[in-house]
């Protein structure tokens, strides 16, 4: 009998309730997990505005501390003082493998000590890495290689580095602070076009890295006429600025912020929703 448009092959299966069901069970599926277990935060601004003193803040709460604070650009001054911080200095990509390598051996060990790591920063990591990557590309080629102008290829080198160690980290059993630099674009008023404001990065890396966390603030500060400094995280996305909030709890700005008061909007709000 020759199949038609409406006449099934004698050889296929129609798939039944029970083998639906069966495929369900081998796949191991389940809904999806409505808890946020840990933090994923990005915090991009200018140097100086207080992104190292506010990862620091997660060892002032028992339940993001204790602190590993992994410091790729010698900026810990603002918490010096604070001897309840671990620091670890790393130098290049490969440094920061090696910790993230012997983090995960303590996770399948169970035995993973710290309840927040913080990555400072993550756009100065990119830029060493991509001198690690240019020194590779002219040892191997220097009559054909500049130094200090990378091709197409140590930028898609450079970008894979940080995709595979953004999601190494984000996998780990623990909330994870990434700090970044700002850049900006100037605005044209001919074109319509505003400033804009956005992580550090260079060329797709800009935008590629935010899509990897959970939440994305752009910090910044202002004083008022009395002099007084107020810290702003924007959480909100605009034409003008990358953010972004994936647990939809945080609201659109939060002034002076600090790491435990995030959490306790998050938790605060998961709880809300448990009691209802």
């Amino acid at each position: 009998m020759v199949a038609t448009a409406t006449t099934k092959p004698s050889n296929e299966k129609t798939p039944t309730g029970d083998g639906v069901q069966e495929l369900r069970e081998a796949l191991q599926v389940a809904p999806p997990d409505e808890v946020i277990r840990w933090l994923n935060l990005f915090v991009y601004g200018e140097s100086g505005v207080g992104k190292t003193f506010l990862s620091g803040t997660a060892a002032d709460d028992k339940r993001t501390s204790p602190v590993l604070f992994i410091d790729a650009e010698g900026g810990i001054t603002t918490i010096k003082e604070r001897k309840d911080i671990d620091v670890v200095t790393v130098r290049s990509m490969k440094q920061l493998e090696k910790v993230a390598t012997q983090l995960g051996a303590s996770v399948k060990a169970g035995k993973l000590y710290y309840s927040t790591i913080v990555v400072d920063s993550l756009t100065e990591l990119a830029d060493l890495d991509m001198r690690d990557v240019m020194r590779e590309a002219y040892n191997r080629s220097p009559d054909k290689v500049d130094i200090d102008v990378p091709s197409p290829r140590e930028w898609g080198k450079v970008r894979n580095h940080i995709r595979i160690i953004v999601r190494y980290f984000k996998d780990l059993p623990c909330h994870v602070i990434w700090t970044g630099h700002l850049s900006v674009q100037e605005a044209d008023p001919d074109k319509g076009i505003p400033r804009k404001y956005y992580p550090g990065f260079a060329g797709k890396l800009a935008r590629e890295i935010p899509g990897f966390m959970d939440i994305v603030g752009y910090y910044s500060q202002k004083s008022t006429n009395e002099g007084v400094i107020i810290r702003s995280l924007q959480l909100q996305g605009t034409d003008r600025v990358i953010a972004k909030d994936r647990t939809k709890v945080l609201g659109q700005l939060i002034q002076d912020p600090t790491v435990p008061m995030i959490w306790d909007m998050i938790q605060q709000s998961q709880t809300g929703e448990r009691n209802t």
